[in-house]
């Protein structure tokens, strides 16, 4: 099989020119938001038109495209630069939109800084002199300098300000620290933040909202960041121990070189602008959902989630993962077309923040800046970090080789035909391909190797065919802990319940080290019944009922043996 494909790919590198290769898209680590960018992505690509799509939208949509791989000579990244250098003249910065002159001046600094920080550094420069010189007394920014200050104006203010720091410009410390000081003052007593603090403006007039919350989270977590470092430099760890035996300790960075203004003394503390930071995290985790409901601008939230927890270094958020919980509830308001969308500002600035998220915008930036954060996973790896090399298959091929396999007598096949079947399956990056494919992919799991198993529940749970459910419930009842646990996360992308009946990915947590294996096989057994019983509740429930015949229940309906 591997000589196979081999030969498949020199074939194919053969038919095309060299001048036609380009960048690998980048992968979010998850392949199931792979699946949902890659549909984004066509659907930027497919309703974005030069020359009517608003500037501000072009831009954005460029800026979500270049982070998620696009080259940066594509037309839509071309584009848009354009605009962003046509917005720089002699006079200094120009909007396209007065209103959005700050939201512009964030988006197009950090386009900039990410596409070629030398070449763009005097173009940031102009732009990060204009957000400094309109700045408003209090410490906050707005559309001008008649109206209250807006905190997701301020935002993007504070974006500007770090992607200049980035690339070596002048940046005032005094601006971060003056709206750092107008944030924690003007916070709700629920820990929350409201559009326009201290007025009764926005589509929750004086509310704490989410989307304004995790907004000040960002720019708080920002301003920490460059006046005091980050907060994780590395993991103390002893010296012999490794990450999955490869990744050594190093050595820990001298703290002045992580500052962005060593010499200058901030009148906010790393105390106080952690207890602004936490109390903004209690707020969100108070009113957590991660499938947000606004009137206006659902997604906002997810872009700014997704800086604010980087830049905080938070790993989770009301006890979870934050990324993988965000990220399912963000997969379920993806539309027929591959869209998200923002009922005030449109499909595409919805569809672009969403990529955003997924990509993981801001961690790229993090990571780069500081180096301490971990390296992306592998496109199309759904195991983790671990380290595969991966050759890419062809769909047919796979499907004939599988067709000959007699998985009864596969105990005995070296790892690396297994490892081969498994790659062979994430390798495929195209849901709708794998439909039509369904019921020979099936014959997968039965396959003895647990990892086969459980890239064959991913990959018939990322069809999203309901029918397909059946096979998901016994793949709880599978023994493998890791199979059971792709088969819920299958149940809860085809269902479109990013957080399922509440069932935990990791049933021995909390479970003494010394603990028996038999109370190991209890434990694993009584949570493999619940989500069994809830999941199978569900289904008989809501299925049609043309696949309603009884025996499925009865099968169910037995208990699990001791595995």
């Amino acid at each position: 099989m591997h000589n196979r494909m081999v030969l498949l790919i020199c074939g194919l590198l053969l038919l095309f020119p060299q001048s036609t290769v380009r960048a690998e898209r980048k992968s979010s680590g998850n392949p199931r938001y792979d699946a949902a960018v890659d549909r984004g992505i066509a659907f930027l690509k497919t309703n974005i038109k030069l020359g009517e799509t608003t500037p501000e939208k072009v831009v954005l949509a460029s800026y979500a495209l270049f982070k998620a791989g696009e080259p940066v000579d594509s037309p839509i990244v071309v584009a848009g630069l354009k605009i962003v250098n046509d917005s720089i003249t002699a006079t200094g910065f120009h909007p396209h939109v007065a209103y959005d002159h700050l939201y512009e001046a964030g988006l197009f600094s950090m386009f900039l800084a990410d596409v070629d920080p030398e070449k763009y550094k005097p173009s940031i420069q102009v732009m990060a002199n204009y957000v400094a010189a309109v700045q408003k007394p209090d410490g906050s920014w707005s559309e001008s300098s008649s109206r209250p200050g807006d905190v997701s104006m301020c935002q993007y203010a504070v974006l500007c300000l770090w992607a200049a720091q980035r690339v070596g410009c002048t940046v005032s410390p005094q601006a971060l620290d003056r709206t750092a000081t107008w944030h924690l003052n003007s916070r709700n007593p629920d820990g929350g933040w409201a559009y326009r603090p201290g007025t009764n403006e926005g589509t929750y007039p004086g509310a704490s909202t989410r989307n304004t919350t995790m907004a000040v989270v960002s720019s708080l977590g920002v301003t920490r960041l460059l006046f005091f470092g980050p907060e994780k430099k590395k993991e103390e760890k002893p010296p012999e121990e490794k990450r999955f035996g490869v990744l050594e300790k190093t050595k820990e960075p001298d703290e002045a070189g992580l500052l962005a203004f060593p010499d200058f003394k901030p009148q906010n503390t790393r105390s106080g602008l952690t207890a602004g930071i936490e109390r903004g995290l209690g707020f969100e985790s108070a009113n957590f959902n991660p499938v947000h409901v606004h009137q206006l601008f659902p997604i906002y939230l997810y872009y700014s989630a997704e800086r604010g927890l980087s830049v905080c270094e938070i790993d989770k958020i009301n006890g979870q993962d934050w990324f993988t919980t965000y990220g399912d509830g963000l997969l379920t308001m993806q539309n027929q077309e591959g869209a998200w969308n923002e009922p005030r500002t449109g499909d595409i600035i919805g569809t672009s923040f969403a990529v955003l998220y997924f990509m993981r915008s801001t961690k790229q930036i993090f990571d780069k800046a500081y180096g301490v954060g971990r390296q992306q996973a592998k496109r199309g790896n759904p195991f983790g970090d671990k380290e595969v090399k991966r050759e890419p298959t062809e769909l047919d091929l796979l499907i004939g080789d599988l067709e000959k396999m007699d998985f009864n007598a596969l105990d005995e096949t070296p790892v690396e035909v297994s490892d081969e079947i498994v790659r062979s399956v994430i390798s495929i990056d195209d849901p709708e391909k794998l439909v039509g494919q369904a019921d020979k992919l099936k014959s997968l799991m039965k396959h003895p190797n647990a990892d086969v198993r459980k890239a064959a529940c991913w990959a018939l749970g990322r069809t999203g065919d309901f029918k397909l459910i059946p096979i998901m419930l016994d793949g709880i009842r599978d023994p493998s802990i890791d199979v059971n646990v792709e088969a819920i996360a299958a149940l809860r992308y085809i269902s479109r319940k990013p957080n399922g009946f509440g069932e935990t990915f990791d049933p021995l947590k909390g479970l003494p080290e010394n603990a028996s294996p038999e109370e190991r096989v209890r434990v694993v057994n009584e949570w493999r019944q619940k989500a069994i019983n809830s999941w199978s509740g569900w289904y008989f429930r809501v299925r049609p009922q043309e696949e309603q015949d009884g025996f499925d229940q009865l099968e169910l309906a037995v208990p699990l043996k001791g595995k």
